[in-house]
């Protein structure tokens, strides 16, 4: 039996408090640790694992923050289905917009396989477990025992496309907030912002679980 999609539907204030809003602090919180990551160059083999999971729940926010459009966003950490959705809410233009960037490593067959591979890598990051991991971790970031050389984990082919398909999804958001913006459908955007302001510690209550 094929199990139903779970939805979460917002308001338009509540999807960009809710939704935009975590991606973008998410996304600036994995940059602090990255940071910290280099100037410490070797980690522990635990703190890579959760570094992962930080990276997973970027990409997991950044593919909601677009399906978002819609004002749905559907209740999933699989970050292959994810991806077809919001390219789906985009008519394809999302893809054609990544594919066709100027970013020599983005091959889409390589790319959508390795999305394939990975796909619940938030799940099983949080736990240290599962398939995800295997595509991942290589002995080459081994130092010593369980330290890891960072260096070596953020140049491995597989973090780099992660980390540039992040990039992307920032850039994507980046550039659909500023047409929204010329075509005037936020002609009142300090009440918006206000509105975010008064409504943050009520959210949960006005949050409606739907099934389709």
């Amino acid at each position: 039996m094929k199990s139903k999609r779970v939805y979460i539907g917002l308001s338009e204030t509540a999807s960009e408090l809710t939704i935009t809003s975590a991606f973008i602090g998410a996304t600036k919180n994995m940059y602090i640790i990255e940071e910290h990551f280099y100037a410490l160059k070797h980690i522990p083999l635990n703190q890579y694992i959760n570094y992962l999971s930080q990276l997973a729940l970027c990409i997991e926010l950044g593919l909601k923050n677009i399906i978002k459009i819609t004002n749905k966003v559907w209740k999933s950490h699989d970050l292959e289905h994810l991806f077809l959705e919001a390219d789906k809410e985009t008519n394809s233009n999302f893809s054609k917009k990544l594919f066709g960037s100027n970013k020599s490593e983005f091959n889409q067959n390589y790319f959508l396989g390795l999305l394939k591979n990975i796909k619940f890598l938030y799940e099983e990051s949080r736990y240290s477990y599962g398939n995800s991991l295997n595509y991942l971790f290589t002995e080459k970031y081994i130092v010593k025992n369980n330290i890891l050389d960072f260096y070596e984990i953020i140049n491995n082919k597989p973090i780099r496309i992660l980390k540039l398909f992040l990039e992307e999804l920032g850039e994507y958001h980046n550039f659909i907030h500023i047409n929204s913006i010329k075509d005037n459908e936020y002609k009142e955007l300090d009440s918006i912002i206000s509105d975010i302001v008064k409504t943050k510690f009520q959210i949960q209550e006005n949050i409606d679980i739907k099934e389709y």
